[in-house]
């Protein structure tokens, strides 16, 4: 019997809960169109499921974090809209954690779908912190639901963010659920915080998952990607995509698919009950939108992989408040582009919502050399179970060449300081924010009392901030 099935995904949204801009790639370089928001996303998906009788929509995570009205209310200010969203599932991403254990189940307890994740442990009770699975059924089709989150939350996140809690790759509790739920069910879905590299070495691994709906690494999959039989695909992030799967079944086999990847332009239609539920989340903070504090001659975005305009604003900002040789900061993905023009206190806490405390910190040369050769090793490792970064550290006072194909601990090909060829034996002192940023130097950390949102507040100053693109950090 022929059973027809609708999957949609969303993933990343990193609290871009309205209309903004979204940085697309053209022969002739970056330019922003008007895209997204929770009100688009939510009339869209109610549109399919008043059309289409078996529809299901998942979230894949960092749903909870990423811009000031989430920040400052743990993200509790989201969660009016997440009861109108008729979601089906969630998997918590590496952000969602930022809060803690207790305010991110605080958080899901008041949600009306269920959050997901076989790779998580409260350490209290060693038992799972949420469900592994689960089964959805919709008119006859039974689809078995796995979550997987970020396995690296203990790793590269601020301690606080795993404090009580252990995390895995999850391939053995995968295994396990597949093995328990294949003969119940007509499809097996996974939904993951993982990243597009670490999901697909998964399912070389794993068999049997029909379905991997992958988050984390912000990736745009316009056409799905295959590991044996299992069909892999991401839509991007910060609300600003959805992906769409139409599938035939036929005795529990998939028989026909049609992937799209959809951009929520400006002209989709608009729910607008969920347009007062937003507006009313954003609403007390109209004046930090209107409070601007600088300018900038180009696109402030975080889309390319070796540096990137948004986060030169940042480690610009840093050199020029502390005498340091160097500045540092987290190769972090999320954040929707700026366009070039006015820059708010509300865009800043966008660029970045931890509003990290700044820190100084004196390494030797080889100690530097190390790091940064250990933060390439995250980003490019052969292996994807270990790629535990996001991008390459960000920098300002470094001029850096690399091979990214090169093996584990010579990539460097060159790197200059100030101008001149690292000194390994030289002593340099960096600034930076955050306990993201360089973990194992924590204890020689020297902590500033003050934040980055300040800092950069002070840079911009009301003034132009040109950005000429010359690149520093090169690969070759």
């Amino acid at each position: 019997m022929r059973k027809e099935l609708t999957i949609i995904q969303q993933n990343d949204t990193h609290g871009s809960l309205e209309l903004h801009n979204e940085l697309f790639w053209s022969p002739n370089g970056p330019g922003l169109k008007k895209v997204g928001g929770f009100s688009r996303i939510s009339q869209y998906i109610n549109e399919v499921k008043s059309k289409k009788p078996k529809v299901l929509f998942f979230d894949g995570g960092d749903l909870f974090h990423g811009t000031l009205p989430l920040v400052t209310t743990q993200g509790a200010s989201l969660l009016p809209a997440l009861q109108k969203m008729n979601l089906d599932g969630f998997v918590p991403g590496n952000w969602d954690f930022a809060y803690g254990k207790e305010q991110l189940k605080a958080n899901v307890d008041r949600i009306p779908f269920q959050a997901l994740s076989a790779n998580v442990i409260d350490e209290g009770t060693m038992q799972p912190f949420f469900n592994p699975y689960m089964i959805k059924e919709l008119q006859g089709v039974k689809v078995g639901v796995i979550g997987l989150t970020y396995p690296f939350v203990d790793q590269t996140m601020p301690d606080s963010f795993s404090k009580g809690l252990s995390f895995s790759l999850g391939v053995k509790e995968t295994e396990h659920i597949v093995e328990t739920i294949k003969g119940d069910v007509d499809l097996i879905i996974l939904i993951s915080h993982m990243g597009l590299p670490l999901d697909i070495k998964l399912a070389s691994l794993v068999k049997g998952i029909n379905i991997i709906l992958s988050g984390h690494s912000h990736d745009r999959v316009k056409r799905p990607i295959f590991q044996d039989e299992t069909i892999i695909v991401q839509a991007g992030s910060s609300s600003s995509f959805l992906g769409r799967l139409d599938i035939t079944l036929e005795n529990r086999k998939l028989q026909e698919f049609n992937y799209e990847l959809i951009p929520i332009f400006e002209h989709f239609e608009t729910d607008w009950e969920m347009d007062e539920i937003i507006n009313s989340i954003i609403e007390p903070y109209q004046k930090d939108k209107e409070d601007i504090v600088g300018s900038t001659n180009s696109i402030l975005h975080r889309m390319t992989l070796n540096e990137a305009p948004m986060d030169r604003l940042i480690t610009d900002a840093y050199l020029h408040a502390y005498d340091c040789d160097l500045a540092f900061s987290h190769g972090w993905r999320y954040g929707s582009p700026i366009a070039a023009g006015p820059v708010s206190v509300y865009d800043l806490n966008s660029i970045i919502p931890t509003n990290p405390e700044l820190f100084t910190v004196e390494i030797e040369g080889h100690r530097l050399l190390k790091a940064i050769e250990k933060n390439l090793e995250q980003v490019f490792s052969a292996d994807p179970f270990e790629q535990k970064g996001g991008y390459i550290l960000r920098s300002s006072g470094m001029f850096m060449t690399y091979k990214p194909y090169n093996p584990k601990g010579n990539r460097i090909q060159s790197l200059l300081i100030k101008g001149k060829n690292v000194d390994l034996h030289k002593t340099y002192k960096i600034v930076g924010g955050g306990k993201q940023l360089f973990k194992g130097l924590e204890a020689n950390k020297s902590y500033k009392g003050v934040h980055a949102i300040d800092v950069i507040e002070a840079y911009l100053n009301k003034k132009t901030i040109n950005f000429s693109g010359e690149q520093h950090i090169i690969s070759v």
